[in-house]
C-alpha cells in the first residue's frame, strides 16, 4: 500500500488559507473517470443522494479539460447572480445547472474516505484525508491538523497485526468546533 503523509499550509488565495492533512493511500481514495470534478462534502448523511447534499468547495479535484474550464467559467460569472454568498454557496446553487447546461459530471465524495472536520470520521484504516474547511481561524486548523498527523503516525507505525488488535482513534478537532461554535463532543 502506497501511503504518504503531509500537512499542506497553501499560500492565501482570495484572502483564504487552505489547509489540510493529507494521507494518500491508494487503496482508499479512488477518484472515478468519469467525474470532471471531485468534491468533499459538509455532511454525507442529510440527503439521501450524495449530490443532493451541500458540497463543500474548499476540497475538490479537477480534471484539466474543455468542460471543466467552461464550468469554472460559469461558477466565476455567476458570483455576480449572488453577490452577498461565498464560493460554496454560489456552486451550491448552480451544481445542477451546471449539469444540466454543460453536461458538467459531479461526484460527491465519500466522507468515509474523504474526512473533514465537518463530518468528522474517526477510523485510521478507512479516512484517506482529512480538510479543515469548517474551522475559523489558522491557529486552530494547524493544531487540529496536528493532532489528526501525529494520530496517523501512531497508526502507521503499528504493524498490520498490531492495528487489528487496537483501537486507534483521530483526535477530535475541538479547536475547530469549539471556533464553529459546535457542540460539545
Amino acid at each position: 500500500m502506497d501511503i504518504h503523509t503531509a500537512l499542506l499550509i497553501d499560500q492565501p488565495l482570495a484572502g483564504r488559507r487552505y489547509i489540510m492533512v493529507a494521507q494518500s493511500v491508494k487503496a482508499h481514495l479512488r477518484l472515478r473517470l468519469y467525474a470532471d470534478m471531485s468534491c468533499s462534502l459538509d455532511n454525507s448523511r442529510m440527503a439521501s443522494t450524495l449530490l443532493d447534499n451541500v458540497l463543500n468547495t474548499g476540497f475538490y479535484y479537477m480534471k484539466s479539460m474543455s468542460r471543466s474550464i467552461k464550468m469554472m467559467k460559469y461558477w466565476r460569472a455567476a458570483r455576480a447572480r449572488f453577490p452577498d454568498d461565498i464560493e460554496q454557496v454560489v456552486f451550491n446553487k448552480i451544481k445542477y445547472d451546471l449539469i444540466s447546461e454543460l453536461g458538467v459530471r459531479i461526484e460527491a465524495l465519500e466522507t468515509e474516505y474523504i474526512s473533514g472536520f465537518c463530518d468528522f470520521q474517526e477510523e485510521l484504516d478507512k479516512v484517506c484525508t482529512v480538510h479543515a474547511n469548517c474551522c475559523m481561524g489558522l491557529d486552530n486548523k494547524v493544531y487540529d491538523l496536528k493532532n489528526v498527523a501525529a494520530d496517523w503516525k501512531n497508526y502507521t507505525s503499528l504493524t498490520p497485526e498490531e492495528r487489528k488488535k487496537v483501537s486507534i482513534k483521530v483526535t477530535a478537532p475541538g479547536k475547530c468546533r469549539k471556533s464553529m461554535g459546535w457542540r460539545k463532543l
